[in-house]
């Protein structure tokens, strides 16, 4: 009996050497990067940006960089960016995002890495968005020409989208939550909208070619914010004709309330930039 316990101890001993091998590491959590990745103006910036938030600003990139998301790939790709323009496009993640939140928020927000692409798509398809997040990186897709040809509408709403990935970013790794009451008012089944009752059930983002849920809903109403005014929401949404009854300005109130209370950062303030 004894000989029959030490084999059984034996055993497991052996069985849990291998499950403690066989546990991979992510590539993530080694990073191979070097900075700065060249001698422009800008890489300056790009090195101090490291060392005060550990978050690799990178404008060189590989497609698994971009598009490896721990249990799956991505099936678009980011392309290098044009490096003419990489310092207008830091300059815009700056301005529109970096500088608008509180250095607490950045340190409990910012994704492992920052991707600078050309353009996001398929092939030379550009995405409708350009930006894209996984797990560990958000991608900007604007580092080329196009950035500066945007009208000043355009651009904000470029920063809504910003925004809304940044944000879809540090949901997915729990860096903030969908409030509760938000929650509670959310439509018992998101399949039965459309586009004829969407803002009776409290939905403001575009229902078709997404799929609709708690969360999408969440980030249509922080894309809303960043990139509109609050005398352009009390005119569109909040406005009787469209909020019939009162859902939408009861979640725009829930998601500003959270970030303020929890954050100490003003989502509309943001909208409110020009």
């Amino acid at each position: 009996m004894r000989r029959y316990y030490l084999l059984l101890a034996f055993i497991l001993t052996v069985l849990m050497a291998c499950r403690k091998e066989a546990v991979p590491t992510s590539p993530v959590e080694v990073p191979g990067y070097t900075l700065p990745q060249g001698n422009h103006s800008y890489d300056d910036s790009i090195v101090q940006f490291y060392r005060k938030y550990n978050c690799y600003i990178l404008y060189r990139f590989s497609h698994t960089d971009f598009a490896y998301n721990y249990t799956s790939m991505r099936e678009d790709s980011a392309f290098n960016a044009n490096p003419v323009y990489i310092g207008n496009t830091l300059r815009f993640v700056y301005d529109q995002l970096i500088l608008q939140y509180p250095e607490s928020f950045l340190q409990k927000t910012l994704p492992f890495k920052i991707l600078l692409a050309s353009y996001i798509g398929s092939g030379p398809k550009r995405d409708a968005a350009g930006f894209a997040s996984t797990i560990s990186t958000l991608t900007v897709g604007w580092a080329d020409s196009t950035l500066l040809n945007k009208t000043p509408a355009e651009t904000k709403q470029l920063r809504g989208l910003l925004h809304r990935f940044y944000m879809e970013r540090a949901y997915r790794v729990k860096s903030i939550d969908i409030p509760m009451a938000f929650l509670e008012l959310a439509p018992y089944d998101y399949t039965s909208s459309n586009q004829g009752n969407k803002y009776s059930m409290g939905i403001i983002g575009n229902i078709t070619g997404q799929p609709m849920n708690a969360v999408t809903d969440f980030l249509d109403y922080i894309e809303a914010i960043t990139s509109r005014s609050k005398s352009e929401l009390e005119a569109t949404l909040f406005s009787p004709a469209v909020d019939t009854r009162g859902l939408i300005k009861r979640k725009y109130e829930i998601v500003v309330n959270y970030f303020a209370n929890n954050f100490g950062t003003d989502l509309q303030a943001i909208g409110n930039r020009p």
